[in-house]
C-alpha cells in the first residue's frame, strides 16, 4: 500500500511538473507581458497590463532612448518612431493619469534615465475634478525591479493572457505589433457622431491642480525639453461643451497647461481631422494617420490646423474655437446635446 501511494504521488508530481513546464514554455513563446520579444506565434500582441509590459520592455533597452512619452490610451497611438531627431519610447498606458506619469518619471530617474525630450499627451480627463485614483504598481512606488519572468510565466493568469492572445479577442480596440508599436485593432468599432461620447457624462473641467504635477516632473528631468499636446477629440463633443457651458473652462484648462511646457499643441480644436468620423473609432481615440500628423508637428513645429498655444492668448484661443465651430457647422449636421 505504501509503495502504491508513493508511486501515485511521484506520478502526480511528475505530471504537475510536466504541466508547469509546458505552461511556462507556452507563456514564454507568446510572451504576453513582453519580457522578451512578444508573441512568437504571430505579429499581433494584445494590450495586457500596459503599466507592467511597458517597463518590462523598456528596462533592457534603456540606453537606446533619449526621449520618453507619457499619456493615457489615446497617446499610446502616437508613433514614437516618427518623431524625428530622437529615439522615443512610448510609455503611455490605458487610463493613465498625471500622478502615474510622475511616479513613472521618478522610477526612471532612479534607474539613471536622463531624457533630452519629454512628451506628455494630456487628454481631457486630466482636467476633470474627479477622475478616480491612480493605479501605480507596487514595484514602481517602491522603486524595485519588476516581478521576474519566472514567477509571472508560471502563473495561471498569464497563461490565460497567452491563450487569449492566440485564440481569443483583444480586450480593447488597440493592439501592438512585433515592434511594440500600437495600432487600432482590425474590427474596431465605428464612431457615430449622433451618439454622445462617454466623456460628456464626466463633468466640467475644473481639475487644474493636476497640471501642477507636470511642474513636478520638470524638476525630475530638468535638462529635458518638455513638449505637451492635447490629442484630438470629436468636433461634436467640442460643440456639446459649448452648448453645456463648459467650453470656457476647457480652453482655460488647456491654456493653463500650456504654460508648463516649452511647446504645447492643441489638436482638440475642430479641424478637418476631428470633423471626419472616419478618423476615430469612438470620438477620442484617433487613427494612425491622425497621430502621424501629431508626431510630425512635435518633430517640426509645423502644427497644421492644430493650435500652438504658446503663440496664442487665452482669449485668442477661445475665439479660434468659436470660429472653427462656425466654419465646420455645415459638416456637423447632427449636433450632440450631451443628455
Amino acid at each position: 500500500m505504501n509503495k502504491l501511494a508513493t508511486r501515485y504521488l511521484l506520478t502526480l508530481m511528475a505530471t504537475m511538473l510536466v504541466g508547469l513546464g509546458l505552461a511556462f514554455a507556452f507563456n514564454v513563446s507568446v510572451d504576453p507581458l513582453w519580457y522578451f520579444q512578444g508573441n512568437q506565434w504571430g505579429s499581433v500582441n494584445y494590450a495586457f497590463n500596459e503599466r507592467v509590459t511597458k517597463v518590462n520592455r523598456f528596462l533592457p533597452r534603456q540606453s537606446e532612448y533619449d526621449c520618453i512619452i507619457f499619456g493615457d490610451s489615446r497617446i499610446t497611438l502616437l508613433p514614437e518612431e516618427k518623431i524625428t531627431g530622437h529615439h522615443c519610447y512610448n510609455f503611455a498606458f490605458s487610463a493613465g493619469k498625471g500622478e502615474e506619469f510622475l511616479a513613472y518619471a521618478k522610477y526612471l530617474d532612479a534607474r539613471g534615465f536622463r531624457p533630452d525630450l519629454v512628451i506628455v499627451g494630456l487628454s481631457i480627463s486630466e482636467y476633470r475634478a474627479h477622475v478616480g485614483g491612480p493605479n501605480i504598481p507596487g514595484f514602481i512606488s517602491e522603486q524595485t525591479d519588476p516581478l521576474s519572468y519566472m514567477s509571472q510565466y508560471l502563473s495561471l493568469d498569464t497563461l490565460a493572457y497567452a491563450y487569449r492572445t492566440l485564440f481569443g479577442k483583444s480586450p480593447i480596440d488597440r493592439v501592438y505589433d512585433s515592434n511594440f508599436h500600437c495600432h487600432v485593432a482590425s474590427g474596431a468599432t465605428h464612431y457615430d457622431p449622433a451618439v454622445p461620447i462617454r466623456d460628456l457624462k464626466s463633468g466640467p473641467f475644473t481639475g487644474l491642480e493636476r497640471i501642477d504635477l507636470m511642474d513636478q516632473m520638470r524638476l525630475i528631468f530638468p535638462n529635458a525639453r518638455f513638449v505637451g499636446y492635447t490629442p484630438p477629440i470629436s468636433a461634436w463633443a467640442i460643440q456639446a461643451y459649448d452648448e453645456m457651458g463648459w467650453l470656457d473652462d476647457y480652453t482655460h484648462a488647456l491654456h493653463r497647461a500650456s504654460s508648463v511646457f516649452d511647446a504645447y499643441y492643441d489638436f482638440s480644436v475642430p479641424s478637418d481631422i476631428t470633423t471626419n468620423p472616419v478618423n476615430t473609432y469612438d470620438g477620442t481615440h484617433y487613427s494612425e494617420e491622425a497621430n502621424a500628423l501629431i508626431a510630425s508637428a512635435i518633430s517640426t513645429g509645423d502644427t497644421g490646423q492644430a493650435l500652438d498655444l504658446k503663440d496664442l492668448s487665452e482669449e485668442e484661443m477661445r475665439a479660434a474655437y468659436h470660429a472653427r465651430l462656425t466654419a465646420y457647422q455645415a459638416l456637423m449636421l447632427r449636433p450632440l446635446k450631451g443628455d
